[in-house]
């Protein structure tokens, strides 16, 4: 997109000097047997030059020129603008990827310490069923309580690989 733009800027400024006068400058050696340049013909090398200055003002060009560009410019204009959007939304995507990371950061925190309260859960109700006091359903639902907390635990950490995963693939990071 960038030599897009490049050439599209050189393209402008040729057209902007399409109504200027140009000069050519030309100039040419000849060393020839015979030489055609050389009258009479003689069988033998000899070297003839010339030397030319053409000079070309285009004074009605109707707009042509201006025209010319005009729409580089504005293809140049264009173009910019594209890049513009292109960064802000490779920005945007960033940025939220950046913030996928942290919810999912903050995810495993909340899961470690639902898996510290049920553990504590767990513990207690496995001391109250020594004592009698609890049921064995009781200690059955404490310890499903704990797996579902590992299990939240486990799917927060898949969501941070991910995350992650997203987030180098905005930055355009290769994958390894």
């Amino acid at each position: 997109m960038m030599r897009r733009l490049g050439g599209l800027e050189a393209r402008q400024q040729a057209a902007q000097t399409g109504n200027k006068p140009t000069i050519n400058l030309a100039g040419g050696v000849d060393y020839a047997n015979p030489n055609p340049r050389h009258f009479p013909r003689a069988g033998e090398w000899r070297e003839s030059w010339d030397v030319g200055v053409n000079v070309n003002w285009n004074f009605f060009d109707f707009g042509r020129a201006r025209a010319q560009a005009a729409e580089a410019s504005a293809a140049a204009l264009a173009t910019r603008e594209r890049l513009a959007e292109f960064d802000s939304l490779v920005s945007a995507d960033v940025q939220q990827r950046m913030l996928d990371l942290q919810t999912a950061l903050a995810m495993v925190n909340a899961a470690r310490d639902g898996i510290r309260s049920a553990s504590e859960a767990r513990r207690v109700v496995a001391d109250r069923f020594a004592a009698g006091v609890a049921t064995s359903t009781d200690v059955l639902v404490t310890q499903v309580a704990l797996l579902e907390a590992e299990l939240a635990r486990t799917r927060a950490l898949a969501s941070v690989r991910l995350a992650e995963a997203r987030l180098e693939r905005a930055l355009g990071s290769p994958a390894p």
